[in-house]
């Protein structure tokens, strides 16, 4: 789920901020412990890019969607079953 939450803020930030590679090394020798954390809007939210992103140089480059139907969407595992795609944030994105 923290992908979700890296796309959110890849659409806020209209490609701004992007996601990184999450990379962890192991130690044999003690225990690593980790912890996601993350915040989900409403299910009611419209996510798009913050207006103070955009402007005639930098337009949206991501079409408003709703977080509820997007979420709902991610975590089907319905959609298998019947061969259709599963949303991805790049369906968003204005060409």
């Amino acid at each position: 789920m923290i992908e979700i939450i890296l796309f959110i803020v890849k659409v806020w930030s209209n490609d701004e901020y992007e996601s990184v590679e999450h990379r962890a090394i192991v130690n044999s020798e003690k225990e690593r412990f980790s912890i996601a954390f993350g915040v989900f809007p409403a299910h009611y939210i419209e996510v798009k890019p913050l207006e103070e992103r955009i402007n005639e140089e930098n337009p949206p480059k991501y079409r408003p969607f709703n977080w509820g139907k997007f979420l709902i969407n991610k975590k089907s595992d319905t959609l298998k079953k019947k061969n259709v795609e599963n949303i991805q944030i790049h369906h968003f994105k204005i060409a």
